[in-house]
């Protein structure tokens, strides 16, 4: 059945089993990203069947946040709709920039929060209230060649002690360099994921800055060992860099969010198609995993509030999770999705998704001082990792930066 005829199909199931409130118009706040394009090839089917006009909004990342913060403080009712990342949940929730959704939630057979694990139910909570939908599950996991792990007799690393000793079997071997992540940029996603599997944290409950214990020193330090086995330029590569040099050079392995798979659709990274395999991240003293991903919710002072709710419903709701993923967006980890034998085949990536009961789910910090926060890290790293500092050194050094960062974060 052609895509247009499904959506329109599952469109006519929700709107014979929802009560809402009709409107002219929708206004919808989007960032240029596969999830956006996603959203925006269902607005023909979702005009069609309800009568009510879509508009949509594309605002580059960097702007995004900062403006719709903004239009929503000036209460101006201009979106109804909005997508952020997961990042500013907690500036938004302060703020007030985002209405609770949990009454719609419970209410919605559509939606069936019963379909997500426990930590993508509370991936878009703030203080106990939901304030965005899952518009993607991007955890942070293994990316490994089969090609050259099957020659080497090597299997997906369970711990980075055997990640380690992977690296240095594809490196020695001559088929490649062992393993990439990215030094560059965005280290500091790499940085807390060792920091969090090595046992430490970022910060104690009071907002005391923790990045020179002894576990945040050992998550460093093999950061910084692990380059011995990283290709040339990797100390500068960013996370594009990263995932580029993964898919379209020799390497071994590569952790990152899942979401990059998609970067596996551009013919120029096609060079290894059917040899990349993916598998948990490997775990340290503490089973981790890193979670990160796109939310879209409803600004606090949208106009119609009902009907966004339903496009949210007909988009994300389980009728056509299938279809959001056939139109280019990242996965969202359904349990439905990330099980079903179908979409396996053709993105093997999807069980990864399965986030295990017990295990510690980390978001990217969520405190409102985190753009400060982070780029006294990223500083401090670039030093720590070129080898001008010692680890310990320069993690002594980034503790006493970041307590009046964190100072803020208590003051607010």
């Amino acid at each position: 059945m052609p895509l247009a005829k499904k959506l329109i199909s599952a469109a006519a199931i929700l709107l014979a089993t929802t009560t809402f409130s009709w409107a002219d118009e929708l206004n919808i706040f989007l960032s240029p990203s596969p999830s956006s394009t996603a959203i925006q090839s269902f607005i023909p089917a979702f005009e069609k069947a309800t009568g009510h006009k879509v508009n949509v909004t594309e605002v580059p990342y960097g702007e995004m946040h900062q403006k719709l913060m903004l239009t929503v403080q000036l209460k101006q009712g201009q979106y109804d709709v909005a997508q952020f990342d997961n990042s500013f949940l907690t500036p938004f929730g302060a703020a007030g920039t985002m209405m609770p959704l949990d009454d719609k939630i419970a209410a919605s057979t559509e939606y069936d929060i019963s379909d997500f694990g426990k930590g993508q139910q509370d991936y878009g909570k703030y203080k106990g209230q939901t304030l965005g939908l899952t518009l993607s599950t991007e955890p942070f996991i293994q990316w490994y060649r089969t090609d050259i792990y099957d020659a080497l007799g090597l299997k997906p690393a369970t711990t980075w002690d055997e990640f380690k000793a992977n690296a240095k079997a594809v490196k020695e071997s001559g088929k490649g360099d062992g393993m990439i992540f990215g030094y560059g940029p965005n280290v500091s996603w790499w940085w807390m994921t060792m920091v969090w599997s090595f046992g430490g944290k970022l910060y104690d409950e009071n907002y005391n800055p923790t990045v020179n214990t002894p576990e945040a020193v050992a998550g460093t330090q093999f950061l910084k060992d692990m380059l011995a086995y990283a290709p040339e330029g990797a100390l500068s590569a960013s996370s594009d860099d990263a995932t580029i040099k993964f898919l379209s050079t020799d390497i071994g392995a590569m952790v990152q969010y899942s979401g990059y798979w998609g970067m596996l659709n551009d013919p120029a990274n096609q060079k290894h198609a059917g040899k990349i395999g993916t598998a948990p991240m490997p775990k340290g003293s503490v089973d981790v995993t890193h979670l990160a991903g796109w939310n879209i919710g409803i600004p606090s002072d949208a106009k119609n509030p009902d009907v966004a709710w339903q496009f949210l419903e007909f988009v994300l709701g389980k009728s056509n999770a299938k279809n959001y993923l056939n139109a280019g967006a990242a996965a969202i980890g359904r349990k439905s999705i990330i099980t079903d034998p179908e979409l396996i085949a053709k993105y093997p990536y999807l069980p990864v998704l399965d986030i295990p009961e017990g295990t510690r789910v980390e978001r990217y910090p969520q405190i409102r001082v985190w753009p400060e926060f982070e780029k006294a890290a990223v500083d401090a790293l670039a030093g720590i990792m070129n080898g001008s500092v010692e680890v310990k050194a320069g993690l002594d050094a980034l503790q006493e930066t970041e307590k009046p960062i964190l100072a803020q974060e208590n003051a607010q």
